[in-house]
């Protein structure tokens, strides 16, 4: 702390007042003695320059950045040392913070394009001196107004690091902190070498951040935000901010500078600042280009999931292709399977060649030569702009996939589509998943050659052999088109047992059938995340599963490292066999494949076990090893990782300013599997593990061990109600859900949901119930409940149906078939009132399922109607002229 008054750095400025302090160091404002100019005094902490090489590199970026001289970049005026600590003295400017003009909410495009180009002017300006400036978000810029309009000003290089080509050299070792945790690039996160596109990443965050008011991970802390950025794919821009439908090239380049890989975001600052030109210029001459292009494929969205396949050699055909959108040529008839999900082609420009773009960057002399731009943001007419703008950087903008993740696969591209996604709802959280991708081999030549009643017995054949498979054992069928299904699996375990009994079933139908009326399904897996919506499948995983086919044959269930890596071996033995290319960057993904028997059923009959006993039941016998040997490591492990963890924090209290780096050692130094040995030690994660095996009573004790300090936390109260509802409890089920704090409101978790849903379904008039589930977010409930509808009856599909009619949430739901699948309950009440609500929709297809149920004989004990007279009338009903 540096008292007012005092003069710094040979009496040349005077320190006024304290304006901020936080990690680094203080900030004051000052005045610059010889010409009574007010100026902003930077002090970084004395531990930050406790090594001559670190006092060094501060010198050498502080001169380098007071040689920058850019409107978007606020200047360093002068640098040195105080007794108290390393200065810079920067020009003091007076705006607005935009870390607090964005706590209202998006800027509109037309605002915030103009700041972010800009920014990346800005940034463009420091790269081209050398320097990263690693600590981009809304906290360090400013908003002045000018003779120009607004301006965007970057401030707050203290964490800035230079390009050092060598890499050998004592300097080009030294880092201050990591940066700030909800803006870091992977880089950053993971401590790989950070260079100027991981700037770009971090810009790419903050335009997320402008453009939809929102972050693209969802946190909520820290270490959350380091791991998120690390591996997992974002929210696409589009469903976070839907109003953009208008900006697809803009929202496809953010979506690429949010790429993990370095390589697949733009090359450098000047790259964007062209690209950023571009993509204004197309706004302001009434759309060119992409823009156009993806306005006039689809009415609904812009590229969402343009799954591109590798171009590798199908034989005979194969109806993956429906899970993707041509690459070229006429679309193909839905008969084949072929392109079932996409809208009309579109033409889109061809990319340039990297040689062309690199051209274009190496011919630029200022960071401001982007006349198109320039035409947007100082509104010069169209037809000058024209002038001004050259076609390649219209060209250039992005063709890519906005998956999760905004991963893409590069090259040049004559011609895309850019299809929609169905009618599903772009909305909720991914989770890690396991893609199942199923599809007959040879299905489009042999779909020629049929009549059209032969391939519809043939698909009918198909769907009874397999979809039975797929409910048994937990899959969800998410799309079905021709031949091919897509589902998905919350459990990798599962998926690959559910593969092995398809191909059982489907060996048992080749052999009691002649050669044309075999069906050689091939079955790929893959675990990865994703997000699902009620028909459609979003994220890299369907790439995979995609590339995955292409190398696969009939009758195999072949699978990735990541599923091999995850699952259970209570399925059986498997085999390596091969690789593909991962979509995106081309690395080699490991394969595997479960092993064959030599003879007879391929997998011993899978067919025939059944899943409906509770999963922990079958691996009892396998895991009750596993977990005394985890028992044995835990209780070895546990003083070593005590005794780090007591080092790390006592350094964590020595160097307040760096905790985030240090909590980063922590996961270097101890490892995943460290973690794994602390949670399996977590009385909470105890007893949500007994409340899966059906053990909710001793779940409730485990929960009474849980130290006071730890109680508070969201998932306490979330796994005592799941365990209270097992017990049906549902009082005290309600009543530790009431106290739950915002927080943990955002993250309600499935189980708790699933129990709520079947509350609803024994008591709808529960005043109370209702009150409590409109307390949670209302797009969680609304996603989940609409999952649990359209599962096989149950009670908990049965109240997530009455509970979503009850808030008027229904719409994309087939009612008919949903109420008439109740119509097969045990309950008679359930019965009654579903035929009840069939009569109120008044559709007739509802008839066979009703008559179906008043021709059931009626119980000689017990209460004789049980949904009959109901029946009855609801035919009535629907049958009156």
């Amino acid at each position: 702390m540096i008292d007012t008054g005092t003069l710094v750095l040979d009496g040349r400025f005077r320190v006024l007042q304290l304006l901020g302090a936080g990690g680094m160091g203080e900030v004051y404002l000052g005045e610059q003695v010889s010409l009574g100019r007010k100026v902003a005094i930077k002090v970084l902490h004395a531990d930050l320059m406790l090594h001559a090489s670190m006092i060094e590199r501060f010198k050498r970026e502080a001169r380098l950045l007071s040689a920058v001289e850019h409107p978007a970049v606020v200047r360093v005026i002068d640098y040195g040392e105080t007794g108290v600590g390393a200065c810079l003295v920067m020009e003091y400017v007076e705006g607005e913070n935009l870390y607090d003009v964005l706590q209202a909410g998006a800027m509109a495009p037309s605002r915030a394009l103009p700041l972010l180009y800009q920014l990346a002017e800005g940034l463009a300006a420091i790269h081209d001196k050398g320097i990263i400036h690693r600590d981009l978000k809304p906290e360090n810029v400013l908003l002045t107004r000018g003779l120009r309009g607004e301006q965007a000003r970057l401030l707050d290089f203290g964490i800035a690091r230079l390009v050092e080509p060598d890499t050998a050299s004592n300097l080009s070792q030294v880092g201050l902190v990591v940066g700030t945790p909800e803006y870091l690039s992977p880089e950053q996160a993971t401590g790989a070498p950070v260079d100027p596109r991981s700037d770009l990443y971090s810009f790419g965050v903050l335009a997320y951040r402008m453009l939809s008011g929102q972050l693209p991970f969802p946190g909520p802390g820290p270490t959350q935000y380091v791991a998120q950025h690390a591996a997992s794919a974002p929210l696409p821009l589009i469903e976070a901010a839907p109003t953009l439908i208008g900006q697809p090239a803009l929202v496809a380049l953010v979506m690429q500078l949010l790429n993990k890989d370095p390589v697949q975001r733009l090359p450098n600052a000047n790259a964007l600042v062209d690209m950023l030109g571009a993509v204004a210029a197309v706004g302001t001459q009434g759309g060119t280009g992409l823009a156009v292009a993806a306005a006039s494929a689809s009415s609904t969205s812009p590229s969402i999931s343009d799954f591109l396949i590798p171009e590798l050699p199908t034989e005979g055909g194969s109806g993956t292709v429906a899970f993707a959108a041509p690459a070229s040529g006429p679309a193909p008839s839905p008969a084949s399977g072929t392109a079932a999900f996409g809208v009309p082609d579109v033409t889109v420009p061809a990319r340039p060649s990297s040689s062309s773009r690199a051209s274009s960057s190496s011919a630029r002399t200022r960071p401001s030569k982007a006349p198109a731009a320039l035409a947007a943001i100082e509104g010069i007419s169209p037809s000058r702009a024209r002038t001004r703008s050259s076609p390649e950087a219209l060209e250039a903008l992005p063709v890519m996939n906005q998956v999760r993740g905004g991963t893409n696969i590069p090259g040049p591209r004559a011609t895309g589509s850019l299809p929609t996604i169905g009618s599903g709802t772009l909305s909720g959280t991914p989770r890690n998943l396991t893609v199942m991708l199923t599809d007959l081999q040879g299905y489009t030549e042999r779909t020629s050659r049929q009549t059209h009643e032969q391939n519809a017995r043939m698909l009918e054949t198909h769907d009874g052999l397999l979809l039975p498979q797929l409910r048994e054992y937990g899959g969800k069928l998410v799309q079905k088109r021709g031949d091919s299904l897509l589902a998905v699996f919350p459990s990798p375990t599962h998926a690959v047992l559910c593969g092995m009994a398809m191909q059982d079933r489907l060996w048992r139908h080749n052999q009691q059938c002649g050669p044309e009326e075999r069906l050689p399904v091939r079955i790929c897996l893959h675990t990865g995340e994703v997000l699902v919506t009620r028909d459609a499948v979003l994220g890299e995983p369907v790439e995979v599963v995609k590339a995955v086919e292409q190398v696969a044959e009939a009758g195999e269930v072949i699978f990735t490292e990541s599923v091999n890596l995850a699952r259970g071996r209570v399925e059986g033995d498997s085999e390596p066999c091969g690789s593909v290319p991962m979509p995106g960057n081309g690395e080699p993904l490991r394969l595997h494949r479960c092993r064959r028997s030599p003879e007879g059923l391929p997998f011993g009959g899978q067919d025939e076990v059944s899943m409906r006993p509770p999963l922990t039941e079958q691996l009892a016998p396998v895991m009750r090893p596993v977990r005394a040997i985890w028992n044995r490591l835990e209780q070895a492990a546990r003083p070593v990782v005590e005794r780090v963890v007591e080092r790390v924090m006592a350094l964590a209290r020595a160097y307040p300013g760096q905790t985030l780096g240090v909590s980063l050692g922590v996961v270097a130094v101890l490892g995943v599997g460290s973690y794994e040995v602390v949670r399996r030690g977590d009385p909470v994660y105890q007893a949500r593990v007994l409340v899966e095996e059906g053990k909710a009573a001793e779940a409730l004790k485990r929960l009474s061990e849980v130290p006071a300090e730890t109680k508070k936390d969201g998932a306490v109260p979330q796994v005592r109600a799941w365990a209270m509802h097992a017990l049906k409890r549902h009082e005290d089920e309600h009543a530790a859900l009431v106290g739950l704090d915002a927080e943990a409101r955002e993250s309600i978790e499935d189980p708790v949901l699933d129990g709520l849903a079947e509350d609803f379904g024994e008591d709808e008039g529960d005043k109370g119930l209702r009150k409590l589930l409109s307390t949670f977010p209302k797009e969680r409930v609304r996603e989940h409940f609409e999952e649990l509808a359209e599962e096989e009856h149950s009670p908990r599909q049965w109240g997530a149906l009455r509970y979503l009619e009850a808030v008027q949430t229904t719409a994309g739901l087939d009612l008919v078939k949903l109420y008439s699948g109740a119509l097969e309950s045990k309950n008679c009440a359930v019965r009654a009132r579903a035929a009840r609500r069939l009569a109120g929709l008044g559709n007739p297809e509802a008839l066979p399922a009703l008559e179906q149920l008043s021709k059931l004989p009626r119980e000689k004990s017990g209460p004789r109607n049980c949904g009959q007279d109901e029946a009855e009338d609801a035919i009535k009903t629907l049958t009156k002229k």
